[in-house]
């Protein structure tokens, strides 16, 4: 059977998320535009840090999202979902095993319970881990990083209201 999984605290971890994203993006685009040199390493440095509470809300809300579909025929487990996404360069391949997985086992069980308006869009997460692969075109994986959370967030919801 399909265990409770309470779907309290990832709204506030997905507003921390996306502060913590504004953060980075504003840094980002002050070292980008800034007349110094000194200035622009300067808002550099600054623009990594938000990466780092940002990686750790998108993990929880993973992972949240994994300990929702474990019913005994998931494809993988929360920690393993999580923690393989931290492996150097196997990574590239996990991300797909870990969102886009994840959306369709949120499909599967969709399926399986019968209830079709649950269902949720696999290509947002497809987008979202081609675009990190490609390392080059990463930023513009953003808004997609966002649609997969707000996604996750409505799918747990589902379930647990199920």
């Amino acid at each position: 059977m399909h265990p409770r999984t309470s779907s309290s605290g990832l709204i506030v971890f997905a507003i921390l998320h996306h502060v913590s994203l504004a953060l980075y993006l504003l840094c980002s685009a002050l070292a980008v535009f800034s007349h110094y040199s000194s200035d622009r390493e300067v808002w550099m440095y600054l623009s990594l840090i938000p990466l780092i509470p940002m990686a750790v809300f998108q993990s929880l809300i993973l992972h949240r999202g994994w300990r929702s579909v474990q019913d005994g025929a998931a494809q993988t487990t929360p920690g393993k979902a999580v923690g393989y996404c931290f492996i150097p360069f196997f990574n590239f391949y996990w991300n797909f095993i870990a969102h886009v997985g994840l959306m369709k086992e949120f499909n599967r069980l969709a399926d399986t319970r019968g209830r079709p308006e649950q269902k949720v869009t696999e290509g947002f997460s497809l987008t979202y881990c081609i675009l990190i692969a490609t390392i080059c075109l990463a930023n513009l994986a953003t808004p997609f990083g966002v649609v997969f959370i707000w996604q996750t967030i409505g799918a747990v919801k589902d379930l647990e209201n199920s």
